[in-house]
């Protein structure tokens, strides 16, 4: 049972707090310190956001009595994602870091697959840490210093030093701040307070620090539009995307974006995309970026609020507005209803010159009117009175005949089931309808291709050509390279073919015959 526990100082890091605990114990076994803290030895700690808190608060929870959610929202960076993931999946993320045993909050959360430069090493302030030791005797690691985009010390307006790596080779292990050697004599270079990378550094202090809302990319997209316009980023109806590009360049610079991977010089513009109806979320870095730059008399806090005070439309429906569509709807609407008196399937009434444009016209400008009035749907009966047994014996005939024609073909690629149903040129699905077609079923089973058949086809290609053409057969690792094969993508029965005497081909009686009798022979493998 664990007697003692270490005090969690603000903003640290709650793997910084476990470092501190094994630290105290005097443990060097990892698997030990484990055991001790969770209750089980195949744990692995995690930097930014440890999971299995509901275990360690089996073992702690009498020393340290905080609830879980407690944890997360000040000892870990899930706060830095609340304002920009939905909020199932947010409280997807946190009973996964609460409960799950096997965690994926990484991926879930978007760290994995964001175009964001998170930070590979431990990183401290040489400043923080000097006035820790003074008055605590240790450091700690602190969760602002982790998030990606703060290279400033808020406190200090000094730059961050690189400590141990994330990831360590004791994966098992828990790193403990006070165990780096800090240079006391290191020079330290500290920025005014106008820089931006020190306002950055500040603006997301304060965000982590603070519960914000949800807000929703239909909601940033509508909070942009105007600002755009109020800041006169707008050229007539268009945004004007170049200066936009010229602004956010001249304030962060290029060193700056490239560093945390926000470089929008390359062909997949982030930045384009941001600035036209956002269809995706993206980090507080990105929108720090561009209200930074573009909007400076906003906040984040501030442009959250606004933002998520934007209503967000009820419905899907896109109608275009339109000066004279209200005059024009009768009009449109008594066509629409003639149309359908005529015909009784929409199909129809969209095949004819007149229902083509009366449609477009609704669906533009009255589109709510024309989706209570349009015909009643056609019964699809398709495929109940298909004859899936004569079906089944056409197309295994021409599956055959395919199969005739290139059997000797040894240069085609290789005849999965796919190719051969490609051969076929058949536009519906073969493969969905499989089950009611036995025969055609059976050829895949029988005559598709697989990689061991494959790869021996692709050999002995090679080796008939040699016979073919009067050459010598080439060596098994030149069959291999030739064949596009290698050592380790060769299947064991390829290996069994490359493994013969392939000398004796070379001296095949037929073979021989065809060129040109005993005396070629003689000359030709002298």
């Amino acid at each position: 049972m664990i007697f003692q526990f270490p005090l969690p100082h603000h903003d640290e890091l709650l793997v910084s707090i476990l470092a501190r605990f094994v630290s105290r114990q005097g443990l060097r076994d990892d698997k030990s310190a484990l055991d001790m803290l969770f209750g089980s030895r195949n744990i692995v700690p995690s930097a930014l956001m440890q999971g299995h808190l509901q275990d360690l608060l089996l073992q702690v929870g009498h020393i340290w009595p905080v609830s879980a959610e407690y944890i997360l929202e000040q000892h870990s960076v899930l706060p830095f994602f609340r304002s920009f993931v939905e909020p199932e999946r947010f409280e997807v993320v946190q009973n996964s870091l609460k409960f799950s045993d096997k965690s994926h909050v990484m991926t879930n959360i978007g760290i994995n697959a964001s175009n964001v430069k998170w930070p590979r090493f431990y990183r401290f302030c040489p400043v923080c840490t000097q006035e820790d030791n003074e008055k605590l005797a240790y450091s700690y690691w602190r969760r602002l210093f982790h998030l990606p985009g703060v290279m400033i010390c808020p406190k200090h307006h000094c730059f961050l030093h690189d400590s141990f790596k994330l990831l360590p080779e004791r994966r098992h292990g828990f790193l403990d701040a006070s165990h780096q050697d800090v240079n006391t004599n290191m020079a330290l270079m500290f920025l005014k307070s106008d820089h931006p990378l020190l306002k950055l550094s500040t603006a997301l202090s304060n965000f982590l620090n603070t519960k914000t809302s949800y807000v929703a990319p239909a909601q940033w997209s509508e909070f942009y539009h105007w600002q755009l316009i109020d800041h006169r980023f707008v050229v007539g109806r268009k945004t004007d995307h170049a200066k936009i590009n010229e602004v956010v360049t001249k304030y962060w610079g290029v060193a700056f974006l490239d560093k945390v991977g926000l470089d929008f010089r390359s062909d997949n513009n982030w930045l384009l995309d941001f600035f036209r109806k956002q269809r995706r979320h993206y980090t507080a870095l990105h929108h720090l970026v561009c209200i930074m730059a573009l909007f400076p008399s906003y906040s984040l806090l501030q442009a959250i609020d606004e933002a998520a005070s934007v209503t967000q439309p009820t419905d899907k429906l896109n109608v275009y507005k339109n000066s004279k569509a209200e005059e024009r709807a009768d009009y449109y609407r008594h066509a629409w209803l003639k149309l359908i008196s005529q015909f009784s399937v929409l199909k129809d009434i969209r095949c004819t010159q007149e229902g083509k444009r009366i449609y477009s016209w609704l669906f533009r400008f009255d589109k709510m009117w024309l989706q209570k009035h349009l015909p009643v749907n056609a019964r699809i009966s398709a495929g109940s009175s298909i004859n899936w047994k004569q079906r089944d014996l056409d197309l295994v005939k021409k599956l055959i005949r395919i199969r005739d024609q290139s059997d000797d073909n040894l240069s085609l690629p290789r005849m999965t089931q796919t190719w051969f149903i490609a051969q076929t040129n058949i536009s519906w699905g073969v493969l969905s309808h499989l089950a009611k077609m036995p025969l055609c079923h059976s050829f895949f089973i029988k005559y598709a291709e697989s990689i061991d058949e494959y790869q021996i086809r692709r050999v002995l290609a090679i080796m008939i050509d040699c016979i073919k053409n009067r050459k010598a057969i080439p060596r098994a690792y030149e069959i291999e390279r030739i064949a596009g094969l290698s050592k380790h993508r060769s299947r064991q029965a390829v290996r069994l073919v490359l493994e013969l005497d392939l000398k004796a081909f070379s001296f095949n009686p037929l073979a021989a015959e065809k060129f040109g009798g005993k005396e070629h022979k003689r000359r030709f493998y002298q």
